[in-house]
């Protein structure tokens, strides 16, 4: 059934019921997401399920708004969820190398560090008191007094024994002299020499005895000293306890946890046990480096949050997720300790939701394989990626690993989610849940009034002016156009924003209050101009004649066929000049394209599709005899698809039958093997790029393009194809069979079947049977000429 199209019917389509307001000035701003119901379930039924594993990869096309519809969401949702605690490191005293976590209530963390020091800081002013006060000096004087005594009193009796045995005894630095008297004079070696042999072997006896006696003196002595040193530390660590237990019981009592009780206890019996090092902080280096070990390193503070975090990491390189530790030089050296770790963006986000996009995500090294193992094991660490792959041979630091809870949503395209879920066996346990975002939605009175919210949103948080109801409509045309559907609506906010920034910007410069549409047109061309060079220049070779295409006229066995190029970020259509030829010879259709290798499989199909639709209706009674070619005349490069199908079968036909063809149609479509016309994409650019060429040729009043029935609601047009259209000048046919086709593209009858099994005489199909007919009577006569004999002897044996 042939229906030409009315420019009414294609404005109806495009009509919408916009509400009842004059501008979006009047209409509230958009505080939910339109459509993607399917994707917001995923997500919600991701974040109730708490198994490990049930993370999220979050698939669509770019510009979907999957970055902001994921934040938005989980922002939502976080914020009826528990805040998390906070995590800090702390000096391990058993082994530094290993610095211990401890977790906090939410927002104690802040409160314990500054409680930390304070402590400290109080520790050591009420320390510096205490050995500073009148009291402690007066007993360590009165210590060292005792001790002294005793010391006397040891040296007291040595030179006493000393003097019983004939000897004088002096203490000196280098140490004691011990030398024989006589009658109360120093013996000299000369005099020694000239005693007798017995009383030199008398004195060196009672020497002998000395030196016994002056080492025991010594030993009590340095015993003596060990135990003043010992009386002494052991006062001052009873004076210092005594001192700071008050400070330290007031904090320690303030906590529950185990881990922080125990960590104020190793706090406190490390500054009484290493005292001696306090007393030695007289300068500002020294004091830094001995209280460093008192502190807390918080990397995760949770005191400013309200819920659960929502982190999105723009920048997930190795140290950005999984944090980092950091150096600083001293003397020449690189060192480090449990106040230069550094928290990642996982840590951040433990207890509620990290956002990743996948590209990124993929494209720095080892990141990926780290996410799942950290995801894996259910706890995190800090460690640098040299150490984690076995590079550094360094000492490192090796900090206690945090238990992770969380969620991770990673944004990507579906090609990437097919390449995981095929190549990667971890990635389907990891990511059990798929949201799917909708590239667009469905025209409905909800979705209208969104999309009119949400032009009234970007309004106000651009400062642009207000749209008018015309010019809403022209973004609902533009939304419906992108889509290539007057039944659904974009889903790819990014290009509609951009349209609306860009025609606010132009009323704007026009000195308008509101937006129309005129200005949004106007923005649509501008827009359109910055990409479509391409196009102007294959405009310009069709109105040179560069490009050998026909808008008048009849020709046998040429068509104007309509392709699509498409440049990334714009396509167009052009005209494309099929041909086809019919002579006798081997039967089948010969597809110029596809003996040059310049044919895709889907358009491989479509031709032997042709030769079945062929075979079906025209060979009944006797098989084909004919030999046909079809080519695309000027075209140079790989032809894909099946779009083609209809203007090639119309073709082969035509020089078939010999029927001319309206140079002034194009035609788009596939069919089936049943002459049956299937829908196709691309039709608004190949309506339009009929259209200008038309027009560059001039329009006739009866060029025109036939497109599918099925392919009704696609036809969302510029304004000028639509006005040309009612005056007539341009026409759009939409047919459901060939034979519709052929009607419109010769202006002769189709032909039906008659009761006899015969087409209508004088029909296209009747001419194409009766040549089909008369050439396989032709190659009959052919094979049926006699072939002559040879003459000469017969070869005897």
């Amino acid at each position: 059934m042939i229906k030409k199209v009315k420019p009414e019917e294609i404005a109806s389509n495009l009509d919408v019921d916009l509400l009842d307001f004059e501008t979006t000035e009047e209409v509230p701003v958009l505080d939910d997401f339109i459509g993607q119901k399917r994707a917001k379930e995923a997500i919600e039924t991701s974040i109730t399920i708490k198994d490990k594993g049930y993370n999220v990869f979050v698939t669509g096309l770019p510009g979907t708004g999957r970055r902001t519809f994921v934040q938005m969401i989980l922002k939502n949702i976080a914020k009826n969820l528990p805040t998390p605690k906070d995590w800090g490191y702390v000096y391990n005293f058993e082994n530094p190398a290993e610095p211990r976590v401890i977790s906090f209530p939410t927002g104690q963390g802040k409160v314990f560090k500054k409680q930390l020091e304070d402590l400290v800081q109080e520790t050591v002013e009420v320390l510096n008191k205490v050995f500073e006060s009148e009291e402690f000096a007066t007993r360590i004087s009165e210590m060292e007094e005792k001790y002294s005594a005793l010391k006397r009193r040891l040296w007291e009796d040595l030179e006493k024994k000393a003097r019983e045995m004939g000897f004088s005894v002096q203490l000196t630095p280098a140490g004691v002299l011990a030398f024989p008297v006589l009658n109360g004079n120093p013996i000299t070696p000369e005099m020694l020499e000239s005693l007798d042999e017995e009383t030199r072997k008398e004195i060196e006896e009672r020497n002998v005895k000395l030196k016994h006696l002056i080492d025991g003196t010594l030993y009590r002595t340095r015993k003596l000293d060990l135990e003043f040193r010992r009386s002494i530390e052991e006062f001052q660590r009873r004076s210092a306890l005594f001192a700071i237990e008050p400070l330290f019981l007031e904090v320690k009592n303030s906590y529950e946890d185990e881990n922080i009780r125990k960590f104020l206890d190793e706090v406190k019996m490390d500054l009484i046990e290493n005292l001696a090092d306090f007393l030695r902080m007289d300068t500002k280096e020294r004091r830094e480096t001995f209280l460093k070990k008192y502190s807390l390193n918080l990397i995760v503070d949770n005191s400013n949050l309200s819920g659960a975090p929502v982190v999105y990491e723009m920048n997930p390189t190795y140290s950005n997720l999984f944090g980092r530790i950091e150096y600083y030089v001293r003397n020449g050296f690189l060192q480090t300790d449990f106040t230069m770790i550094r928290a990642g963006s996982m840590h951040k986000a433990n207890g509620g939701f990290l956002i990743l996009d996948a590209e990124s995500l993929l494209s720095y090294p080892y990141v990926w394989n780290n996410l799942k193992r950290v995801l894996l094991e259910g706890q995190i660490s800090v460690e640098n990626m040299e150490s984690v792959l076995g590079l550094s041979n360094t000492v490192v630091l090796r900090p206690e690993k945090i238990p992770l809870d969380i969620k991770v949503f990673v944004i990507g395209t579906p090609e990437l989610y097919e390449l995981l879920y095929e190549l990667d066996p971890d990635f389907k346990k990891l990511f059990k849940i798929k949201a799917d975002f909708d590239w667009e939605i469905p025209k409905n009175e909800v979705n209208v009034r969104n999309y009119v919210s949400f032009i009234s949103s970007v309004c106000k948080e651009r400062n642009l002016p207000h749209f008018d109801r015309e010019g809403v409509k022209k973004i609902l045309w533009y939304s419906m156009r992108q889509t290539g559907d007057s039944t659904k609506l974009s889903a790819v906010f990014g290009d509609v924003v951009n349209l609306i920034v860009e025609s606010g910007v132009v009323a704007k410069q026009e000195g308008s209050p509101l937006v129309t549409s005129s200005h949004v047109l106007k923005a649509f061309q501008l827009m359109e101009n910055r990409k479509n060079l391409l196009q102007e220049k294959y405009d310009e070779m069709i109105r040179k004649y560069d490009l050998m295409v026909e808008v008048t006229g009849k020709k046998v066995g040429q068509v104007n066929g309509l392709t699509v190029l498409e440049l990334g970020d714009y396509s167009f259509g052009i005209p494309v000049k099929i041909t086809a030829k019919a002579y006798l010879g081997k039967p089948g259709v010969i597809d110029i394209q596809r003996e040059a290798d310049l044919s895709g499989k889907i358009h491989s199909k479509a031709v032997l599709i042709l030769e079945g639709f062929i075979g079906s209706r025209y060979a009944q009674e006797f098989p084909i005899s004919v030999s046909a070619s079809i080519s695309f005349e000027q075209v140079y490069s790989v032809l894909e698809g099946d779009s083609a199908s209809l203007a090639e079968a119309l073709a082969l036909i035509s020089a078939i039958s010999k029927v001319p063809i309206k140079q002034g149609v194009a035609v788009t479509g596939s069919i089936n093997q049943h002459g049956e016309v299937q829908p196709v994409g691309g039709i608004v650019e190949k309506v339009e790029g009929f259209f200008r060429t038309c027009k560059a040729r001039g329009l006739t009043g009866e060029q025109g393009v036939i497109i599918p029935k099925a392919n009704l609601k696609n036809l969302i047009l510029r304004d000028e194809v639509l006005s040309a259209m009612k005056k007539g000048l341009f026409h759009i046919w939409a047919v459901e069979t060939v034979d519709d086709a052929i009607e419109i593209a010769t202006g002769v009858k189709a032909g039906k079947l008659t009761k006899t099994g015969k087409y209508e005489r004088d029909s296209v199909n009747y001419l194409v049977y009766k040549e089909l007919k008369k050439m396989k009577k032709l190659l009959d006569s052919v094979h049926e000429e006699p072939v002559p004999k040879r003459k000469g002897r017969r070869k005897k044996r």
